[in-house]
């Protein structure tokens, strides 16, 4: 019998898309959060963050579970879609492209130039 691919769901997307947030707000790399993984005990390579954050692999409950260790928020905070953003500026549609580092701390919009929120 042939093996059938069921599509990922909307909370598996949803998921994925926070890590991304997350992370991105951090100013981690995928490489950086691969490290913290690590460090956590739970080693998973910058290729699996990537496949993870882009839909390419599936997360687990033990990925829930480390990466919300990790980002220091309860496993439920990746879980959740109704939550509004932090980040004003995400708010308002300005992308993360659209920023540039402005040295420790946190980034500045280059749209409105608010400070981003890494509270979250």
């Amino acid at each position: 019998m042939p093996k059938t691919t069921r599509p990922w769901g909307e909370l598996t997307k949803q998921v994925a898309r926070t890590v991304r947030d997350l992370r991105e707000r951090r100013q981690w790399t995928t490489d950086d959060l691969s490290r913290r993984l690590t460090e956590a005990g739970y080693p998973l390579a910058q290729s699996g963050v990537t496949r993870l954050e882009s839909g390419g692999r599936r997360i687990t409950v033990d990925d829930l579970e480390a990466l919300a260790a990790v980002f220091g928020v309860h496993p439920t905070a990746l879980l959740s879609s109704g939550a509004p953003p932090a980040d004003p500026c995400a708010v308002h549609g300005h992308s993360y492209d659209n920023r540039e580092i402005t040295g420790p701390g946190p980034r500045t919009c280059n749209d409105c130039g608010h400070p981003e929120d890494l509270a979250v």
